[in-house]
């Protein structure tokens, strides 16, 4: 089931951009609903436990090492830096308290920055894991961009003006949703590889590619309109009638049960956050292919409401984070589409490359010379004799392999 959980993970992190602008321009205009909760009960106590200069010491030291590793490993593209890591702790807790002793902190970004690339070029230096153009191009983008976001989430939940000493509970909520990112952007690194992520750009997506997305799916929506309206068109009145009372009541069930599932949130003082699963949830739906629905509404609609019930009492609060109800709802979407039963289409040529891979990988694996052939041919669109030539087999040959990969797609259904 968790097999491709990258989409999982592509999925959460594109929702949750989208969500951060979203609510950075609601903030602008005056809408300030998500900032941080200082006042929750938990965290004042955990606050009262860092008031020990040590352990807040330790707590430092431990966020700098995770993000430490995380850098050095992405940018020198290597999973194995744990032990290096571990051994620059002394020197990192210098660094840590250099910032403070010699009135550093206001330069802390400049000096985290200088650090960390020095700790990527010893590395390098020692394992020579990658070259040191990719390194330094690998360590800008994936810390100007880590920069970025953190700056729009800064501004966003806290002030306009930037601080660094704003106490335990404030760093610790700030740092929350982003160290889940930092994850999720680990995972995605190593399992589609950085070059070909470019860390955060196919998950973000560049804007021509949404631009173009949406329209291809603005003209479907109007081709499906057209067309349905052509049909109804063709009904006698007593099937017209049918249909728009289908639609009406259809339309007013759905609208009843979110009204329902928001009620129960409100009641339960998770409004707010059941709107952040409930929007994560619709964002994410068209990721994952078709949601699985039950054969009765009254079982689907009690199902939704309890599954919806569930999840607002296990999310976080937004004053904590707003990146957990995102996860619930993404996850959500990512599950349901798990109970439906795929039928795998035959490989054609113009096929989306989540939908090619999506089908291929169910018989052949993602390294393989044979993925490599139907990859070329039917996304890069290379012909039969170009393959021929490269893979060193006969026209023949390469359509042979074609047909043996579709006939066992066609043996999954």
């Amino acid at each position: 089931m968790f097999k491709d959980y990258n989409k999982y993970l592509s999925a959460s992190l594109k929702v949750y951009i989208f969500v951060l602008v979203i609510i950075s321009i609601l903030k602008i205009v005056g809408l300030d609903y998500f900032g941080i909760d200082s006042n929750n009960p938990i965290l004042v106590e955990i606050d009262k436990l860092f008031e020990n200069r040590y352990l807040l010491d330790f707590y430092y030291l431990i966020t700098l090492t995770f993000y430490t590793y995380v850098v050095v490993s992405i940018s020198c593209d290597s999973i194995n830096s744990v032990k290096y890591t571990l051994l620059t702790l002394p020197i990192s807790y210098l660094v840590q308290n250099s910032k403070y002793w010699f009135g550093l902190s206001n330069i802390s970004i400049v000096v985290d920055f200088v650090y960390l690339f020095l700790l990527c070029i010893i590395y390098n230096k020692i394992y020579k894991t990658i070259s040191y153009k990719k390194l330094t191009k690998r360590f800008i983008i994936y810390n100007i961009i880590s920069f970025l976001i953190q700056l729009v989430s800064y501004i966003t939940r806290y002030k306009y003006k930037i601080e660094y000493d704003y106490g335990f509970i404030t760093n610790f909520i700030l740092n929350f949703d982003y160290m889940i990112l930092t994850v999720i952007i680990y995972k995605l690194a190593f399992m589609k590889g950085v070059d070909s992520v470019c860390i955060y750009q196919t998950e973000v997506g560049s804007f021509l590619q949404k631009k173009q997305n949406l329209k291809k799916s603005l003209q479907e929506l109007r081709k499906n309109f057209q067309s349905n309206l052509k049909n109804f068109k063709k009904y006698n009145k007593e099937e017209k009638l049918t249909f728009i009372l289908y639609l009406t009541f259809s339309f007013i069930w759905n609208v009843l049960s979110v009204l329902l599932i928001l009620l129960f949130a409100r009641l339960n003082y998770s409004f707010v956050e059941c709107i952040f699963i409930l929007t994560s949830f619709w964002l994410s739906k068209s990721k994952f292919g078709k949601a699985f629905h039950f054969n009765s509404m009254a079982v689907c609609f009690v199902v939704s409401n309890l599954t919806y019930f569930i999840l607002n009492r296990v999310t976080t609060p937004l004053g904590i984070s707003i990146f957990v109800p995102i996860l619930l709802g993404v996850g959500l979407s990512y599950f349901t589409s798990k109970l439906v039963k795929k039928t795998y289409k035959t490989l054609y040529r113009g096929m989306p490359i989540d939908l090619f891979n999506d089908t291929i990988l169910k018989v052949v694996d993602k390294n393989s010379q044979k993925y490599n052939i139907c990859k070329e041919f039917y996304i890069d669109n290379v012909t039969d004799l170009s393959l021929s030539f490269k893979y060193n087999y006969s026209v023949a040959g390469i359509r042979k392999i074609k047909e043996r990969i579709n006939e066992k797609i066609k043996e999954l259904n």
